[in-house]
């Protein structure tokens, strides 16, 4: 690492800043949530790559209202006008300008562009390129060859490349032409059609249309489903239909409405009867039914029944059909052992058993629940996709070594996904070989770290703050310089990328918070009963937690989503 650390510096020392003064008159952007790189010269969008979140690009011109033209390499790219905002200056310090190729890389996978623009040697992406795109090599320093993207110099490593000594010719940019820009459009469904919700890994259907449905739709160029799917819209979020089951056709406007989100949201919980009705015509009638393990946004209530809207169509459900959605659940653990070893932990609030922790897992996975990661509720707070019903979060406080042994069996037998919120200094003094024992509290070492990494993301609980002093936790006696180095030091042991907090004793005030936010946490966990709607403040999210007191009726009312 040293020696690449001295590479960049000596890389540093050669950068072409002319190019920042060249290009003093063209707007700067910083993206502010990752965005798609869009290469346009086939006449098709083709995604080539991603800018990262927080990062700072010159742009060649602007495209209307939608699109900033970039320089991607040796050739123009788009990128979208609304996950972008201008600035007055860049925050790297490494530009560069396309230099003669002595060799070409082609990325063998989605690899990530480094960049070491902050503490010396400490790497951090600030793009990424799709496999099997290929670009010229202006250096090479040790395992990492140097390439240039839109007049910033960054490094990819030799094993996410093919490496060709012959370069490829090196065209001037093409004259492109723009994206189009979306067009709103009317039209019906032309056959009983799926609407299906694509922004998770898996795909989810959250209604289906009969057919003759009046729809309001979107095509959109720039979205990488355009050829097949047209763009509907489902609360805050684009859904989509199959092209092909839509005829466009103008329809009346008054059979639309505009979307009035309440901030609540309805869930269907009877499969046999869980239509969707229109009342254009004074009648109720069906043209359609909503998914029960779904979502929906609730308009407004008329008697007793709730009005939702997909496609810009108001739908009625009768209130005995659908709930009230009353949040996530994010169920809070920390110890866990057999009955027969509780000892000293017998009726403690922080311990359950091993064996009401299997029947609790037990039953999530019969009901088809989801187990979502801290980074899906990242997305689902900022309304960034929608959680199916049946999905809770888990967590577990404190990284105890009894996580290991009854804990994470039970989550890999049914592929769950939870987080460990650690205390890092004693994570430090663990001892790797140590043998567990059900009469001590024991930390999990940084191996134990590493083999469940399977199944938990590792967060933070302080580096040596989780202490109560009288009835106050530490964290509200120390300094406020003494908090910042403790959450500093906290954060820098963990995995990189974004990182969540869990407050110690559930103790915090509005000073904490901040500190918390200014130590690069970007979510935080309380120990306040409830549950979590699209619209929680991400630093105060409230959790609830089963007990030896806690029967598997109680468990299973404490789950539900209403």
């Amino acid at each position: 690492m040293q020696r690449l650390i001295r590479a960049f510096i000596v890389v540093f020392a050669f950068v072409v800043t002319g190019s920042l003064t060249a290009q003093a008159a063209k707007p700067i952007i910083e993206v502010t949530q990752n965005v798609p790189v869009y290469d346009n010269r086939t006449g098709q969008l083709v995604e080539i790559g991603q800018l990262v979140q927080g990062e700072t690009f010159t742009v060649e011109k602007s495209y209307g209202d939608n699109w900033w033209q970039i320089r991607w390499s040796n050739h123009y790219a788009y990128i979208a006008k609304n996950r972008t905002k201008q600035v007055k200056a860049v925050n790297y310090r490494n530009a560069t300008a396309i230099a003669p190729a002595k060799q070409i890389v082609t990325a063998n996978r989605d690899a990530s562009i480094m960049d070491n623009k902050t503490v010396a040697g400490t790497l951090k992406a600030f793009a990424v390129l799709k496999q099997g795109q290929t670009y010229p090599v202006i250096s090479q320093m040790g395992n990492w060859y140097g390439i240039e993207l839109n007049g910033r110099l960054g490094f990819i490593y030799h094993t996410n490349v093919d490496v060709t000594s012959t370069p490829a010719p090196q065209p001037k940019p093409p004259v492109t032409t723009p994206p189009s820009k979306p067009v709103a459009k009317t039209g019906f469904t032309t056959t009983y059609t799926e609407v299906i919700d694509f922004r998770r890994d898996k795909p989810m259907t959250v209604a289906r249309l009969y057919g003759n449905t009046p729809i309001k739709y979107v095509d959109d160029p720039a979205d990488s489903r355009y050829k097949t799917h047209v763009k509907v819209q489902w609360g805050d979020a684009p859904v989509y239909i199959t092209r092909s089951h839509v005829k466009e056709q103008t329809v009346a406007a008054n059979r639309f409405t505009t979307l009035r989100p309440t901030g609540k949201f309805i869930i269907p919980y009877n499969s046999q009867s869980n239509h969707i009705y229109t009342n254009e015509s004074g009648k109720l009638i069906a043209f359609g039914h909503l998914d029960t393990n779904q979502r929906f946004p609730l308009i407004r209530t008329e008697g007793n029944w709730y009005v939702t809207v997909i496609g810009g169509r108001e739908g009625y459900i009768h209130s005995s059909k659908a709930a009230l959605d009353r949040g996530v659940a994010v169920l809070m653990y920390h110890h866990v052992l057999p009955e027969r070893d509780l000892g000293f932990f017998k009726h403690k609030s922080t311990t359950v058993t091993s064996e009401q922790f299997r029947q609790e897992m037990a039953y999530l996975n019969s009901q088809n629940y989801e187990t979502i990661t801290l980074d899906e509720f990242r997305r689902y707070l900022k309304r960034q996709i929608t959680l199916p019903a049946n999905s809770v979060v888990l967590t577990f406080d404190d990284g105890l070594l009894s996580t290991r042994e009854y804990a994470y069996p039970v989550l890999k037998k049914h592929n769950f996904k939870a987080a460990q919120f650690l205390i890092t200094a004693r994570n430090d003094a663990a001892n790797p070989k140590q043998v567990f024992s059900p009469n001590v509290l024991q930390a999990l070492s940084w191996q134990d770290v590493t083999n469940m990494s399977d199944v938990f993301s590792f967060e933070g609980h302080t580096y040596n703050l989780h202490n109560i002093i009288g009835k106050t936790s530490n964290v509200l006696t120390v300094s406020n310089a003494q908090l910042a180095a403790d959450l500093k030091r906290n954060i820098s042991s963990l995995p990189k990328g974004p990182r969540a907090f869990a407050y110690p004793f559930g103790q915090f005030n509005a000073n904490t918070v901040q500190i918390v936010k200014n130590a690069g946490f970007d979510l935080a966990l309380t120990t306040r009963l409830g549950y979590n709607s699209p619209y929680e403040d991400p630093f105060y999210i409230k959790r609830v937690s089963s007990d030896q007191s806690v029967s598997l009726e109680q468990y299973k009312r404490m789950v539900r989503p209403y």
